[in-house]
């Protein structure tokens, strides 16, 4: 997600369209992520999020209670359902792809109406296998949320020949065997079965 900006989000300016370090668009303060994470400014001179503290495996961060849904898959937004998008004008769109995620996020879809219930659409979680270091960075794994990525691009996290998928461009392109290494969605879920003819997870 991170990151000339949406409809949605007005603000934001895509990293692409810039050379050098960018000033994060959205104070943490909003929502109180300022208590759990701070800005980092990567080696590619973009923005990311770190935490503040040590947190446990497996342990809640935060909630998404700040969106905009959106009717279609931008580079900053996040997939909630097989037809829904958000856009999210918070430090959270800072959060970067990596293969070997520190966090999970998981989606709710919205209701037949539209709507996401309690104005909740989501949920930050410390991935199950491993704690979160303090100064450690908050990724996650795009495929979980995006079936096809609107931009997909050559992934720099890192983790190495036989494990980093190489080019992010969601989990459509992805087989069931590295798919099945990841806290997925469940719209993934059912989008990769779909695909699969009602044979993936």
């Amino acid at each position: 997600m991170s990151g000339l900006g949406t409809n949605e989000n007005p603000g934001l300016i895509d990293p692409t369209t810039i050379s050098g370090p960018i000033p994060p668009a959205f104070p943490l303060t909003a929502g109180n992520l300022d208590k759990v994470m701070k800005y980092r400014y990567n080696s590619s001179g973009q923005n990311s999020v770190i935490a503040r503290e040590r947190l446990p495996r497996g342990s809640h961060i935060c909630f998404i209670d700040t969106f905009t849904p959106t009717p279609e898959s931008t580079w900053s937004s996040i997939q909630t359902s097989k037809t829904s998008h958000i856009e999210v004008p918070s430090g959270l769109v800072y959060i970067n792809h990596s293969c070997s995620p520190s966090i999970d996020i998981e989606v709710y879809p919205p209701n037949t109406d539209g709507i996401y219930p309690n104005g909740i659409c989501g949920e930050l979680r410390v991935v199950a296998d491993r704690d979160l270091e303090a100064g450690e960075e908050l990724t996650f794994f795009y495929p979980s949320t995006e079936y096809i990525s609107p931009r997909p691009f050559d992934c720099l996290c890192g983790t190495g020949d036989g494990f980093c998928i190489g080019r992010q461009e969601g989990a459509h392109f992805l087989e069931v065997a590295v798919l099945g290494r990841y806290f997925l969605n469940r719209h993934i879920k059912e989008l990769i079965a779909e695909r699969d003819g009602g044979h993936g997870q």
